[in-house]
């Protein structure tokens, strides 16, 4: 049985030892963003990488917390660039969104905060969405009076990332969670989105943290790193034992603790937002730390091709 120490580059590693570690899975799931592509496009060798590992026998499925797109673009965007993945190998919090609403029986209407994209997706789904607010409201109390009046029809409010957020739309958003039945479903809730040539932008956290404050709400996350995601997985891919699945991401605070909560194997990579500075200077919980980290999912295809694929099959 192998001894893996945790935080040490898995090409530094003995060949017996690399060997060992792949031979300690039989399930990927990787996460996208900062993984295999930044900003939709592909980083270097990895779609040979997915397809080296399948050649080896390991099965190879995608999960991210990118709820602005559908799956089927994802698919596309993947199929595009030539990656062998299949389209059921994908799973986004909008898979989840719509998923929990048809497991709840949902017939209300949904307030949503979020793209466009996420809002025709739960229509194609069969459920109906509330419209956005008018932009500009009049700014005068009776205005925002009128804007602010309750609508018992309004069953959840589903918070994204949405570009267009406005202080009406929480606002709004804020009204209906202070009635009990009503939903509060959220995705991802980073501080900070990466995001090509500015490093990184706000992301949903400060807003659905004022949210939760002030309706005293809880809400039902469906992405990573919560423990309702982590169920909505194990449904969705069915892994047979969660300690032969390995987990590939590029953040500490959200894959890293992700694959701790769900008993999977980590596997870190150092394309996205963690950089080796953070590795070597870990200020995390312990049970945190990756067995291994990889310059890039590149390199991972580099070891691959010289332990000699055919060899491993």
């Amino acid at each position: 049985m192998c001894d893996f120490m945790g935080n040490k580059n898995l090409a530094c590693a003995s060949r017996a030892e690399q060997k060992c570690f792949f031979d300690s899975f039989d399930c990927i799931l990787s996460d996208m963003d900062g993984v295999i592509w930044v900003g939709y496009k592909p980083l270097p060798g990895t779609a040979e990488c997915v397809q080296s590992l399948k050649t080896i026998g390991k099965t190879v499925s995608f999960v991210t917390n990118n709820g602005t797109i559908s799956t089927d673009t994802i698919y596309k965007l993947l199929q595009n660039h030539k990656f062998s993945i299949g389209s059921k190998d994908i799973v986004n919090p909008i898979t989840a969104y719509i998923t929990v609403l048809h497991k709840l029986g949902f017939e209300k209407t949904a307030f949503v905060l979020g793209s466009t994209e996420l809002q025709e997706e739960l229509k194609k789904a069969g459920f109906k969405v509330a419209q956005n607010p008018p932009h500009p409201v009049g700014e005068t109390i009776s205005e925002v009076s009128k804007q602010l009046e309750d609508d018992k029809e309004i069953g959840a409010v589903i918070i994204d990332y949405d570009i267009n957020l406005s202080m009406m739309k929480l606002q709004k958003a804020l009204m209906y969670l202070r009635r009990s039945d009503c939903y509060f479903i959220i995705g991802a809730s980073d501080k900070s989105v990466p995001f090509p040539q500015y490093g990184s932008v706000l992301g949903n956290y400060y807003f659905i943290e004022s949210l939760k404050d002030l309706s005293g709400r809880k809400p039902l996350q469906m992405a990573k790193p919560s423990s309702d995601f982590t169920n909505f997985i194990m449904e969705q891919f069915n892994f047979p034992n969660p300690k032969r699945v390995l987990f590939i991401g590029d953040s500490i605070t959200e894959d890293m603790q992700f694959a701790t909560n769900s008993g999977f194997q980590k596997l870190l990579v150092l394309t996205g937002v963690t950089k080796i500075e953070d590795v070597h200077e870990w200020k995390h919980e312990e049970k945190y730390k990756p067995q291994y980290y990889v310059d890039s999912i590149g390199a991972l295809n580099l070891i691959l091709g010289k332990l000699k694929i055919k060899e491993m099959c």
